[in-house]
């Protein structure tokens, strides 16, 4: 996800320019779901750059690497740069389903959208993560779906769009969104490497807003780590 077209970079910095208030929330609140944790479990981080960690000097500062101090399973980051849903579907089996992940937390969209040489619509965006989640066994996996822009931005055209594709998968799967990855670091300059991606600061505080969100599932599957 490293370009955003140009003509919507202006819109998106007057979005973030907003007078201080809390963004309102899209989370609700859940049961924590229980599965069978096997020996070979993992967690799958499957994504675009803001999982592979671009804009970090060290891998070991991706917002992946940071969730391993937290968990007792391996934690496995799939993020590839510039990679559309398309790509995703390409390496789906190989990068997700082989890993026995009992957590998938997906992070797809920006390239679709806005890197003209992989642009996707929205319908086969859709069409795309339902081909995914339709090979999920949701018995023996959770999934997650983090959206990539920060909550504010959500009443832009582009966004509202993409946000009411993630309800009717919230809706038709049961996956949780993780709404606002992006909150306390966005706009901000000292948590940023670019436009569209965080630094190890801005990462740091993506990894506490996913985790916060995925926190009840793993302590109601005894996927923390213990205290030291």
């Amino acid at each position: 996800m490293k370009k955003f077209l140009k003509a919507v970079l202006p819109v998106i910095l007057i979005s973030t320019c907003c007078t201080g208030k809390k963004a309102e929330s899209r989370e609700f609140c859940r049961e924590p779901v229980k599965i069978e944790i096997a020996e070979n479990s993992t967690i799958v981080c499957f994504g675009d750059s803001l999982t592979y960690g671009h804009g970090c000097d060290s891998a070991t500062e991706s917002w992946p690497a940071l969730l391993q101090k937290r968990v007792c399973i391996p934690v496995i980051n799939s993020g590839v740069n510039d990679n559309t849903t398309a790509d995703a579907v390409m390496r789906y089996k190989t990068d997700v389903l082989d890993h026995n992940p009992a957590i998938v937390i997906f992070d797809f969209g920006g390239n679709d959208l806005f890197l003209p040489s992989k642009k996707l619509s929205y319908k086969k965006i859709e069409e795309n993560f339902r081909f995914m989640l339709n090979q999920i066994d949701f018995e023996k996996t959770h999934v997650y779906i983090m959206r990539f822009y920060n909550n504010q931005m959500r009443f832009l055209d582009v966004f509202g769009s993409f946000d009411r594709m993630l309800k009717r998968l919230e809706k038709d799967y049961g996956v949780e969104i993780i709404w606002d990855a992006w909150k306390g670091a966005w706009g901000k300059p000292d948590c940023k490497y670019d436009m569209t991606h965080c630094n190890a600061k801005g990462y740091r505080i993506m990894e506490e807003n996913i985790f916060e969100v995925i926190e009840p599932f793993l302590e109601a599957n005894a996927l923390l780590k213990a205290a030291e």
